[in-house]
């Protein structure tokens, strides 16, 4: 009887740290994602309406900063330009593929002349050009992740600036 009472209670033991393995185990793992979460930022933006060139409509730089702890994969850079809805509008790849690693910054720039701009007028026939910073790039777990930012509306009449500041992701 006692040998039964025994295992019973070894048994039970078992399961409890078994269970308490898994809890312990599923909480680091969420702890680790959010450790090794992606943390693109920019830094040193400038936003101009106009440009450096007098051909210059609209000119965009800045520095996206990696400062998460893993290196990121970013798929594509783009600054979209035209209407207000994502489907009215140009898309223009500002860089491709590359690798960000932790503490590093990489240089974005762009420019729109006006004949580009008067062709988004034109051909979306739409009175103010939208412009929008998207980044596509690879998360911790390996999905492809896609922020969007405003970044100006410009029109014959105003400027209007959607959103300044550091934050991306």
């Amino acid at each position: 009887m006692a040998t039964v009472i025994l295992s019973v209670l070894s048994i039970v033991v078992s399961l409890v740290s078994t269970g308490i393995a898994i809890a312990s185990f599923r909480r680091s793992r969420k702890l680790q994602n959010f450790d090794y979460a992606t943390r693109l930022q920019l830094g040193d933006e400038a936003i101009i309406d106009g440009g450096p060139d007098p051909l210059d409509v609209f000119s965009y730089s800045a520095q996206l900063e990696n400062h998460g702890l893993k290196t990121v994969q970013v798929e594509r850079v783009y600054i979209d330009y035209g209407g207000d809805s994502r489907g009215s509008g140009y898309k223009h790849c500002v860089e491709g593929r590359f690798h960000l690693s932790p503490n590093a910054k990489r240089l974005i720039q762009f420019a729109l002349k006006k004949p580009e701009y008067q062709d988004a007028l034109e051909k979306f026939k739409i009175h103010e050009c939208f412009f929008r910073l998207r980044v596509r790039y690879m998360n911790a777990t390996g999905g492809v992740v896609e922020t969007s930012r405003r970044l100006l509306a410009i029109g014959n009449r105003h400027t209007f600036y959607a959103q300044k500041g550091d934050a991306l992701t």
